[in-house]
C-alpha cells in the first residue's frame, strides 16, 4: 500500500477533512460519555441526598454504637487488659493455634510451606491486599452510599459488631501469630528475650523500597497478640456476603488472595482465616435475623436541618475513621 501523495493539493485537502471529521467525532463521543457519567453521578447524589434527609437520626446513632465501642476498646486495648488484670490472668497463648493447625492440616503448618517460597514478586503480591485492607471499609462505605444507600446502616451495624466481636475474642484469648511463635526466644523463666519485628515478612517490602511503611503500621498497633480471628480475611469476606461491588467471583478471589498473603507473610494461620470467615457468617446470620434498619416510605419521618447536619457529619466522620483505625489482625 502506497502512502498518500501529500504534494497533491486535492489529496492534502481530503486528508485534512478526514482528520477533522475524525477528531470532531471523537470529541462528540467524549462529550456524550462525560455527559452520561455526569448524569449518573447527579442521579446517584440526588438519591443519596434524598435518603440522607429521610434517615432518622436515632437510627444513625444506633448503627454507629458498636463501631464506636470497638474503637474505644481497640485504642485502649493495652490499658484495659492491664487494669482488668487480664495480663496476669491470661497470658498470650503461643501453642494453641499451632496445635489446632496441625490437627486441621494433617500435622502440617501451611504457613511454613508457603512462606518458604521467598521472592520479591511474591512479597509485592502479598503486600497489595494488606495495603488495600486499610482504606477498604471507607471505600466500600462510599460505594454503598452511592449504589445501595438503604444498606448503609445495616453495613455499619454489621461491621461494628464484627470488629467488636473479634477484638473481644482477642481480649479474652490473646493468641500469638506465626511470626512470633516461630521466632520468639525465651529464657529459663519463660521471659521473652527476642522475636521478629511485628511486620514479619513485610520487613522485606520496607527494605526493598527503602521505607518503613509496614513497620510504622504494625509498631503502632495496640493488639500484638490478636492472630485469631483474622480481620484481614474477615473484611473481604464481609463484603463478599454483603453486596460485592464487582461480583461474587472477584470478592471470593479477594478473600483467597489475602488469606494466602496472610500465610505467606506469617501473620496468620489457616485457622485464623477460617475463624474470620466463620465470624462473618455468624454475625451476618444474627444481623439478618434481628436487623433494626429496615425502612419503608411510610415509616420514614421528616427531620430538622440540625438532624440532617448531624447525620451527614456522622457519615463523614465514619468514612474518615474506618481506614485509620482498622489495624487489628
Amino acid at each position: 500500500m502506497k502512502p498518500p501523495n501529500l504534494s497533491d493539493p486535492f489529496k492534502r485537502r481530503e486528508l485534512n477533512l478526514s482528520w477533522n471529521r475524525f477528531t470532531k467525532s471523537l470529541s462528540v463521543a467524549a462529550e456524550d460519555y462525560l455527559a452520561a457519567k455526569k448524569l449518573e453521578l447527579t442521579v446517584a447524589l440526588s438519591i443519596w441526598q434524598q435518603w440522607l434527609f429521610q434517615l432518622p437520626l436515632r437510627s444513625v446513632v444506633v448503627a454507629c454504637i458498636p463501631f464506636i465501642v470497638y474503637l474505644l476498646f481497640y485504642t485502649q486495648y493495652s490499658m484495659l487488659r492491664s487494669i482488668s488484670g487480664m495480663d496476669s490472668l491470661i497470658a498470650p497463648n503461643v501453642h494453641l493455634l499451632p496445635r489446632l493447625e496441625r490437627t486441621l492440616c494433617f500435622g502440617y503448618l501451611p504457613h511454613r510451606v508457603i512462606s518458604s517460597f521467598v521472592n520479591p514478586v511474591f512479597d509485592i503480591l502479598a503486600a497489595i491486599p494488606y495495603l488495600i485492607h486499610f482504606p477498604l471499609p471507607a471505600l466500600y462505605l462510599v460505594f454503598l452510599i452511592i449504589k445501595h444507600p438503604r444498606s448503609v446502616l445495616k453495613y455499619v451495624w454489621l461491621a461494628g459488631w464484627l470488629n467488636l466481636s473479634a477484638v473481644t475474642i482477642q481480649f479474652i484469648i490473646p493468641t500469638a501469630p506465626p511470626w512470633f511463635a516461630d521466632s520468639a526466644v525465651f529464657d529459663s523463666s519463660h521471659r521473652l528475650i527476642s522475636s521478629s519485628p511485628n511486620e514479619a515478612a513485610f520487613q522485606r517490602i520496607d527494605a526493598l523500597f527503602g521505607m518503613s511503611l509496614f513497620h510504622g503500621i504494625y509498631s503502632r498497633s495496640p493488639v500484638k497478640f490478636g492472630a485469631f480471628p483474622s480481620l484481614h480475611v474477615a473484611w473481604p469476606a464481609l463484603i463478599a456476603v454483603f453486596k460485592p461491588p464487582f461480583g461474587t467471583t472477584w470478592a471470593v478471589v479477594h478473600v483467597l488472595w489475602i488469606a494466602l498473603a496472610a500465610l505467606y507473610s506469617t501473620h496468620h494461620y489457616v485457622v485464623d482465616a477460617l475463624g474470620g470467615i466463620a465470624l462473618v457468617c455468624l454475625i451476618q446470620y444474627l444481623v439478618n435475623k434481628t436487623n433494626p434498619f429496615v425502612f419503608s416510605h411510610r415509616t420514614i419521618h421528616k427531620r430538622t436541618g440540625l438532624s440532617v447536619c448531624l447525620s451527614g457529619s456522622l457519615s463523614v466522620c465514619l468514612s474518615a475513621c474506618l481506614p485509620a483505625c482498622l489495624h487489628a489482625c
